[in-house]
């Protein structure tokens, strides 16, 4: 009898091949799986955390509206003097009527009613009309409050006959240094109008997602809020602080971040926690562990799935080449030799019909193949391109830019640069290149695909006047609100100035209250007419390039920004460049130079800037430099929930549209530079 020797001995060596194999298969499967489950929750985990932070905005920023309503009303003296008047019983019925139309246009800012009261509280006038007029007990003590203190009061949440919240400014009169309180407006809230859609709204979709908000009472979490899985809990539903997994006790009790715990439905969730600065609110924002961890269970069945399948493969082949070694060598030659012929004919057929002109060329740029676009583009046969070398299709002045490139090729993973190329009837187009050095069968090969952009081209040129014009009507529109401005609102603020100063000159001496009065609304529209009259300049830069020229005008923009923002001049230096440009060119220069200013004083906290001016053969060179904080300019260009502002884009668009060119850096903790070059031929 015959051993069983050859191909039927026991393959041991493919068998610990396979052990080793399904080891690391598994293990691989392990990490990758715990990769994943952590990837899953940090995901989860951050988009918990977004949400919260930015509800947490939206209500903070929500109640400083409100606060600053509040203040607007509070600083408004004149509005406080007509109040007294009212309640002193001197009104008009043309003064109760202003009064109302003042209150009613308050009501806009989402109130829901507004309340006018004496200094005791008690409640003058009310809108709308039909209103109770009367202040519940906590509304009552809230406006008490605000008298008392002479503050703003932003109340908490209350019920009356429905859930409110309510806003008490005091209205102040100036009695000297002091001030005297005469009354307060209460402003009524009805949270259901913003407040609750908004903390309730989620932005990505989710069948369990809710957002709760809470404040502390004694030892006990209030819900502030309607939820999702439970009706009419609105300041009522509250649980113990001690309630250890509860995320709303824990964020009342100072904890912070994601959390997991359980709801109050006695529900694991998920949650992020955090208090809304300057108030007493909590928020959280949770969502089922069921639904967050639901992918999670899903992928542990796809891995073992994936793993029992890798290993059943590993086995399958390493006994197929077990049994089939050779023969798997020649059908892998096949198999190779096959996919090598199918490349070849798919590469063929998407170079002849590719919407792209393709050119291939051997090492002395003799053209060797090209496909169906570059004939119909060139104007040429086949035959006549196999007689042209690349530099056969570029105009003479595009050919130093192709030796320039073919010098580098072989060095950088291609190239891809704009120039013009030349058809078969003398006519040139704008082309995009995308150069290449190849190797083809052992061969060194220079491919280009080159793309047609007339069209683009011709865009671009629309785009480019289009945006000029733009710019130029907004222009106009400057001048036409400076003229409004400076002709109808600062006349009619110097006829009031006039009438003012005539009526305190009537005032008998005992009306020295009034006379104060006077010089009070005296100062304050001396204020409004140097404001009108500094906007209208502002405004209206060709009369002050009319009038001083563009060298002088800029000197005063300097002058004006240092005297404005309190920022030093380190060093300026500016040659005359009257003259150099046109009209248009000197209102865009103008321009740019003046956002530069502006933004360098709202945002850079500088203490001194340094500006140089320079006129050269052929251009002018402008350099803007500050020792402020300076800025990461690629996030700023990148923002898109907030805007990078119009300051930097429009810089760049005047700039582009006058020909020239600029450069902005900025290094955080190192200043800013803006420096750009306009060309004298700038139109």
């Amino acid at each position: 009898m015959e051993s069983q020797t050859g191909p039927w001995k026991i393959p041991w060596h493919l068998i610990a091949v396979f052990f080793l194999l399904s080891l690391g298969i598994l293990t691989i499967g392990y990490f990758y799986h715990e990769y994943q489950v952590n990837h899953i929750k940090q995901e989860k985990q951050a988009e918990l955390a977004a949400v919260l932070n930015l509800k947490i905005k939206q209500i903070y920023n929500w109640r400083q509206e409100r606060l600053a309503d509040g203040q607007v009303i509070m600083a408004d003296s004149f509005f406080a003097l007509r109040v007294r008047d009212l309640l002193e019983r001197r009104a008009t019925p043309e003064l109760k009527e202003e009064i109302l139309n003042r209150m009613a246009a308050l009501r806009f800012y989402q109130y829901q009613n507004i309340l006018l009261t004496d200094s005791h509280g008690e409640v003058k006038l009310a809108f709308p009309a039909g209103v109770n007029p009367v202040l519940d007990s906590y509304a009552k003590t809230i406006a008490a409050t605000a008298i008392k203190t002479k503050q703003i009061i932003f109340s908490d949440f209350y019920q009356d006959e429905t859930i409110r919240l309510g806003l008490a400014v005091p209205l102040l009169i100036s009695r000297g240094p002091d001030k005297n309180c005469i009354g307060a407006i209460f402003l009524g809230i009805d949270p259901n109008q913003f407040l609750y859609p908004l903390i309730q709204s989620w932005p990505t979709p989710s069948l369990t997602a809710e957002s709760e908000l809470l404040r502390r009472e004694d030892h006990e979490v209030v819900f502030l809020n309607e939820l999702r899985y439970r009706q009419g809990t609105a300041l009522t539903l509250r649980f113990p602080l001690t309630k250890p997994q509860l995320p709303a006790a824990m964020a009342v009790r100072g904890e912070k971040g994601v959390v997991e715990g359980k709801d109050y439905r006695g529900v694991p969730v998920l949650a992020a926690i955090g208090a809304i600065p300057d108030s007493p609110w909590f928020l959280t924002a949770e969502v089922d562990a069921a639904e967050i961890f639901a992918p999670i269970s899903q992928h542990v069945r796809i891995t073992a799935l994936l793993l029992v399948a890798l290993i059943s493969g590993a086995g399958m082949s390493l006994a197929f080449i077990w049994r089939n070694q050779h023969a798997k060598f020649y059908r892998r030659e096949f198999e190779m030799e096959r996919n090598k012929r199918v490349m070849i004919q798919r590469y063929e057929y998407l170079t002849r019909y590719a919407n792209d002109i393709i050119l291939l060329a051997d090492q002395d740029l003799k053209i060797a193949e090209a496909n169906d676009k570059a004939e119909a583009s060139f104007g040429y046969e086949k035959d006549e391109f196999l007689k042209f070398s690349l530099k056969d299709l570029y105009p003479p002045e595009a050919q130093p830019l192709l030796n320039e490139k073919l010098e580098h090729v072989g060095d950088e993973d291609g190239f891809i640069f704009e120039t013009s190329q030349l058809r078969k009837d003398g006519t040139i187009f704008p082309a995009e290149i995308s150069l290449r050095l190849m190797e083809v069968e052992g061969q060194k090969v220079y491919q280009e695909i080159i793309r047609d952009i007339s069209k683009r081209k011709i865009a671009e040129e629309s785009l480019r006047n289009l945006t000029a014009e733009l710019l130029t009507a907004q222009e106009n529109e400057r001048q036409r609100i400076s003229a409004l401005l400076h002709d109808d609102l600062g006349q009619a603020l110097l006829i009031l100035k006039f009438q003012l100063s005539t009526i305190k000159s009537k005032l008998q001496e005992e009306k020295n209250i009034l006379s104060i009065d006077c010089d009070d609304l005296l100062d304050y529209i001396k204020g409004l007419i140097d404001q009108v009259r500094q906007l209208s300049r502002d405004l209206n830069p060709p009369t002050v390039l009319k009038e001083l020229g563009l060298s002088n005008a800029l000197k005063y923009s300097i002058e004006e920004f240092s005297s404005h923002y309190d920022i030093r001049q380190n060093h300026v230096n500016i040659d005359k460049i009257d003259k150099l440009f046109t009209e248009q060119a000197e209102i865009n220069i103008f321009r740019i130079f003046q956002e530069s200013l502006t933004n360098i004083g709202r945002h850079s906290k500088a203490s001194e800037i340094t500006v140089e001016i320079k006129k050269k053969d052929n251009n002018v060179s402008f350099i803007i430099e500050d020792n402020g904080k300076g800025f990461d300019l690629t996030r700023v260009l990148r923002r898109k929930t907030i805007s990078p502002g119009v300051g930097i884009p429009a810089m760049k668009e005047r700039v582009r549209i006058l020909g020239g060119s600029i450069n902005i850096w900025s290094q955080k903790g190192s200043g800013t530079r803006i420096t750009f070059d306009i060309p004298l031929d700038a139109k």
